[in-house]
């Protein structure tokens, strides 16, 4: 049984979800699922949860993302990316490095992002971007996301007019819908032409490997210094050490009461807690409350193998 987590290099004109296909074919009767999609033309760091690792997706899609991304000037497409049809040209005014630095900037923080209409965003069910190619029009709803911060890597504006930027944000961010807003303010449209993921949470572009290459591997039976432990997922969490007979409490379900000193000794206060055993091995997450009797443990998901 594999359990653990490959991190692929997912190509261009590939969907997450066959990436994925392609990885759970290579282990027939082993769980698979990624950890946050990637349009198709998009690529990068897609971490792919193998067995019982697939209990620590939710953990992982919510770390932090980090892109590098080139926009366009002048083209507007229908999809906001270089994959859709072009429904605009317009004439791109002369901006200097200054304008461009305060309007990307302006981007920064908490805020509203409205997802693309291709997206897969879910309306009644139904993914957005299936609405919309039945011609359907139906309301979106926009969410709060966070770009923590963007640093502009270069731009021009001659010819081709392009800005390239890295960004790191918060999940559920949609970098098409940055470069459209980017251009909507600059008023000359854009689209996102390109777009690259280079890490999720700890897990690195340097680190990730195509799927081909991952196969050879596979083939060759040396793939498992690829697979990444479990814990590799939720190393931002705090953890305690317990014992055996407090560990088999947590997996049938129990909790487990500790006194706030021997809490406070192992680690330090957060609301999930990484659960290993006296051997040092990752058994579980733990929810953690308290009262006046101490610190309670409760099982949320239980990994041991």
């Amino acid at each position: 049984m594999i359990n653990g987590i490959v991190v692929i290099n997912k190509s261009a004109g590939l969907t997450s979800h066959q990436e994925v296909h392609r990885i759970r074919k290579l282990f027939p009767g082993t769980k698979a699922g990624h950890t946050g999609t990637l349009d198709p033309m998009a690529t990068g760091v897609l971490p792919v949860c193998l067995g019982k690792a697939t209990r620590l997706v939710e953990y992982i899609i919510e770390q932090p993302k980090y892109y590098r991304a080139a926009i366009t000037f002048g083209i507007t497409t229908d999809t906001g990316d270089a994959d859709g049809m072009v429904i605009a040209k317009s004439q791109v005014p002369a901006v200097d490095r200054n304008r461009i630095f305060h309007t990307v900037s302006s981007f920064t923080g908490v805020q509203r992002q409205l997802p693309p209409l291709y997206s897969a965003v879910k309306y009644k069910g139904k993914p957005l971007y299936r609405w919309t190619r039945e011609g359907s029009s139906v309301p979106r709803k926009d969410r709060q996301v966070e770009i923590y911060g963007i640093t502009i890597i270069s731009f021009q504006m001659e010819k081709e007019p392009q800005l390239v930027i890295d960004i790191t944000c918060s999940k559920g961010t949609y970098i098409r819908s940055l470069a459209v807003d980017i251009g909507t303010v600059l008023g000359c449209g854009a689209h996102l032409a390109e777009l690259q993921r280079r890490a999720v949470g700890p897990y690195k572009l340097k680190d990730a490997l195509t799927t081909e290459v991952f196969a050879r591997l596979v083939e060759e039976n040396n793939f498992r210094q690829q697979i990444l432990p479990p814990d590799s997922a939720v190393q931002h969490l705090p953890s305690i050490e317990l014992d055996a007979l407090q560990t088999k409490s947590l997996k049938q379900g129990q909790e487990v009461l500790l006194s706030k000193a021997d809490y406070l000794i192992q680690t330090e206060v957060s609301p999930v807690i990484r659960i290993y055993d006296q051997d040092r091995q990752f058994r579980a997450l733990a929810g953690i409350t308290n009262d006046d009797s101490g610190y309670r443990l409760k099982t949320l998901k239980f990994l041991a193998y």
